[in-house]
């Protein structure tokens, strides 16, 4: 007897990235789309929206508390992450954390599948999620053979263009939700791999191979 799909609640903030959403999952028999009136019977929610701020994530705990299913999963998939939101993805049940210009087919279908593991502190999952969702955005904004090819992180050459429009270390922290320690140090790494003097040197470096 095989297994009965899994229902999928999908919110969206535009019909577009909803029916393109819907139209991915009817191709897929394991996941069974919920109309916008049933979702209170999901037993996953796949939320699209194009920037994660405070009211989101409260939103998204309004929405899990009015589900059937004590433990509903949810994916969120977006373009963007308020930075104080970062820290907080450690609940409301998210399972995986995408951004949505790499958020293909397959990677949302990979991302349903995902579990919440039991034991996994908030905090560790904030982190987690927080990883992936830059990776996921690292891939769309700069394809692998291009990071290969030049040695580098995506986060890398984020901190190289930032730099060249001038911004110091302080507003490159802010703007990229890292501590301020974090970006001197991948700085400082910048400079020891490609044996680059300082910052102006590492920005001419960039500029002249094309990295940015």
């Amino acid at each position: 007897m095989s297994a009965l799909p899994e229902r999928v609640a999908i919110i969206a903030n535009d019909p577009i990235s909803g029916e393109g959403a819907a139209a991915y999952l009817r191709a897929a028999p394991r996941y069974a789309v919920m109309a916008p009136a049933e979702v209170p019977r999901a037993d996953v929610l796949l939320v699209i929206v194009p920037e994660v701020r405070e009211k989101t994530l409260l939103d998204l705990a309004r929405i899990r508390r009015t589900t059937l299913a004590p433990d509903v999963r949810a994916v969120l998939v977006a373009d963007r992450i308020e930075k104080a939101e970062l820290s907080r993805l450690g609940g409301f049940g998210l399972s995986a954390v995408l951004y949505r210009g790499s958020a293909t087919r397959e990677k949302i279908l990979d991302a349903l599948a995902a579990r919440v593991p039991a034991a996994e502190p908030e905090e560790v999952r904030a982190t987690r999620l927080t990883n992936e969702f830059r990776a996921s955005e690292g891939e769309a904004r700069y394809p692998r053979g291009f990071l290969d090819r030049h040695r580098l992180q995506s986060r890398e050459v984020e901190i190289l263009g930032l730099l060249a429009d001038g911004f110091g270390t302080v507003e490159i922290a802010d703007r990229m939700a890292y501590s301020e320690r974090t970006i001197k140090n991948i700085i400082s790494t910048l400079l020891v791999r490609f044996d680059l003097r300082n910052r102006s040197h590492a920005v001419a470096y960039a500029l002249r191979t094309g990295i940015i």
